[in-house]
């Protein structure tokens, strides 16, 4: 905030406060945004709700300690894939009664003089005035519905829900030796590993095609804290850097990040958690099933890698059929949640028959600098 406001002596522009209440990268999350002690003037409060999907958004309208602002993206929440984003604003923030909309658009004019533009006359009414052009209609309607969701459930069965599944997970996994947890936790063990870790997307790829397990490697917009996470130097950031302007974009360091949701069962629940445990046991004997672009980073399945496997009539199927017909087959066979321990049986069976190549040597292509190789290839 101090910052913010040192930074505005400069400028005759008005001061905003953006903070958040949450941090999507580790949901590290403050109930209450705790200003400092000593005022500092800005001129309105914004607060985007990285948290919306999770709790009860209240703008304390009115009170000393009100938000000004809220916005938040419907996108994030059960069901809201393709709903726009929402702003909600003190109307006494609105300047621009006296000027043209910022998007031009349908429905946004009451009048038009046809011999003078400073005649045109724009509605009054701040929402129809910033929505021109043909109104999301049915994204607003999902939106609704995603607000809806989460009303009906209820906010406080949400987050005990969601509290319960996350203190059961960070237990199991920051006492495993092969899982580094990130974040502010008070029981964090660092852990000294004897090999390298494994890159943060090939461990959402192995999620994926072994056990079904959508999840997200690395997160761009939180790179600042990123480097507090991975305890990156600024030496070794700025020569990440000129690795990545060379071209070598799959050098940056990354991190799995996945959620255990209020509405998934106990089963599933478990099965994340084996999973995970899993891949930070095996994962390294899939690497030579895989191929690294150097370039951008991600990891492509060899199809030709099975026809010198043992394992080959498994992964063929796998291959041919495709996930989904895969899964309709397993659960016809094994019916409901036995579906997931033959997920792990089937992965683990593959894993044993895979070389370990954790000690070969890999070539590194020519320009990029081993050092920066902070991952297992």
């Amino acid at each position: 905030m101090q910052s913010l406001q040192a930074t505005h002596t400069t400028s005759n522009k008005p001061l905003p406060a953006p903070l958040t209440t949450a941090i999507n990268t580790t949901t590290l999350f403050s109930k209450e945004l705790i200003l400092p002690d000593k005022k500092i003037d800005f001129d309105f409060l914004t607060v985007p709700f990285c948290s919306g999907p999770y709790v009860k958004i209240d703008m304390k309208s009115g009170e000393i300690d009100g938000y000004d602002a809220v916005f938040l993206s419907p996108h994030k929440f059960v069901g809201g894939p393709g709903t726009p984003g929402i702003l909600l604003m003190n109307k006494a923030l609105y300047r621009l009664n006296s000027q043209p909309p910022p998007t031009c658009g349908g429905g946004t004019v009451a009048y038009i003089n046809g011999f003078s533009e400073e005649d045109t006359v724009y509605y009054d009414d701040i929402e129809e005035r910033e929505d021109a052009g043909t109104p999301q209609i049915i994204q607003k309607i999902r939106a609704s519905l995603a607000f809806w969701v989460n009303e009906y459930i209820g906010y406080d069965t949400m987050s005990l829900r969601e509290r319960v599944y996350s203190e059961i997970a960070m237990r199991r996994l920051v006492s495993n030796p092969n899982v580094r947890v990130h974040g502010c936790y008070s029981h964090f063990r660092d852990v000294r590993r004897k090999r390298l870790p494994l890159h943060g997307r090939f461990v959402t790829r192995l999620l994926n095609d072994l056990f079904g397990i959508q999840a997200r490697g690395g997160c761009a917009c939180a790179w600042p804290y990123g480097h507090t996470l991975l305890k990156i130097e600024n030496e070794l950031s700025l020569r990440i850097r000129s690795a990545i302007i060379e071209g070598y974009s799959g050098l940056k360091p990354e991190w799995t990040r996945l959620s255990f949701s209020y509405y998934l069962s106990k089963e599933e629940f478990k099965f994340i958690l084996a999973a995970i445990e899993f891949i930070a046991s095996y994962g390294h004997r899939f690497l030579s099933l895989y191929k690294f672009d150097w370039i951008s980073g991600d990891w492509t399945f060899r199809k030709q890698a099975i026809k010198y496997h043992i394992m080959k009539e498994e992964l063929a199927l796998h291959t041919a059929l495709g996930e989904s017909k895969v899964a309709d087959k397993l659960e016809k066979k094994h019916g409901g949640n036995h579906k997931f321990e033959s997920y792990l049986e089937g992965a683990k069976k593959i894993a044993l028959s895979l070389p370990d190549i954790s000690q070969q040597v890999v070539n590194i292509p020519t320009g990029v600098d081993p050092d920066l190789v902070l991952f297992h290839i």
